[in-house]
């Protein structure tokens, strides 16, 4: 498929092996974007370590994240994991040493999304014109979790709010459209499919 999407945005980029033969080099002229799917491309056709071919760079990083959110691991643990894997695997492995890297990493293939605080009832999100507000303007719910930190509570003895740090009671995760729908018609296979 990434090939499909290299091949949508140059059509003379047909594998990594025919980029060097003599003919022309599709990322001149690409702009900001196509360079960023050829990265991906790159990663995703380099081998793990030498002679590894059951995973390149990029699958394997994408599986660990993908066991990482499936068993609630921890970015600590996901850290000492990828120490771990960099003392067992042999010497040039292209691994990720943290887990900000492998996100880093991954971050160019678009699983990204925004988080929008939301009404504990539903009733609205807090972005744009409502992303300051502490209330619900429907229901005049509260926004932030009740009790401990996080709650605006009032001390009785000096009429002062105590924030502390304050947590979202609700949140909702917001995954950008657009971008996705420009993957899509990167490759000429699939928007032609599209039509």
């Amino acid at each position: 498929m990434l090939n499909n999407i290299a091949c949508g945005l140059a059509p003379e980029y047909t594998s990594c092996e025919t980029e060097g033969a003599g003919g022309s080099n599709p990322r001149s002229g690409a702009d900001e974007e196509a360079l960023r799917y050829f990265e991906i491309l790159d990663d995703a056709q380099t081998e793990l370590y030498p002679g590894c071919k059951d995973f390149s760079k990029l699958s394997f990083i994408v599986e660990l994240l993908h066991l990482k959110a499936l068993n609630q691991w921890s970015d600590t643990s996901f850290d000492m994991l990828l120490q771990l894997l960099h003392r067992v695997l042999p010497s040039g492995a292209k691994l990720a040493k943290s887990y900000y890297e492998a996100r880093k990493l991954t971050e160019n293939l678009g699983f990204t999304y925004e988080i929008l605080d939301a009404c504990p009832n539903n009733c609205m999100l807090f972005r744009n014109e409502n992303a300051h507000l502490d209330m619900c303007i429907v229901c005049q719910t509260s926004r932030w979790k009740e009790g401990g930190v996080g709650y605006n509570r009032q001390n009785s003895s000096t009429s002062v709010i105590d924030r502390g740090k304050r947590v979202a009671a609700k949140q909702a995760r917001y995954f950008l459209l657009k971008p996705r729908l420009k993957r899509l018609f990167m490759s000429s296979n699939i928007s032609k499919l599209m039509r």
